[in-house]
């Protein structure tokens, strides 16, 4: 990638450079992601965390998936304020503001 730089000098990045620094992002977010599973896993419980799958956290509203309609049901009616408690708890505070629970494929 080329970006001009003062007057008519012209910076190049090193391709290797610049895979070494996509290669780390990579990294870093599949460790906040196992985080996260693990973290989901220890909050949700055995039972729930085998019906869920955690996807994204996205402007601090977690997503999970559900695998049916009936879990869904009974997730967000039932347990989605003790499990938000639970999850903030968790993480750094203002981390996760919400959830969010979809059925899901998975």
């Amino acid at each position: 990638m080329m970006k001009p730089s003062r007057g008519n000098e012209i910076e190049v990045k090193k391709l290797g450079d610049m895979l070494s620094n996509t290669v780390l992002s990579v990294k870093r977010a599949g460790k906040r992601n196992k985080n996260l599973r693990e973290k989901w896993k220890n909050v949700a419980g055995e039972v729930i965390s085998e019906h869920t799958e955690v996807g994204v956290v996205r402007n601090g509203v977690l997503y999970i998936e559900v695998d049916s309609a009936t879990w869904l049901h009974h997730i967000s009616s039932f347990k989605k304020e003790e499990l938000l408690t639970s999850i903030q708890n968790e993480f750094k505070r203002g981390y996760i503001s919400d959830i969010k629970f979809r059925v899901g494929n998975f």
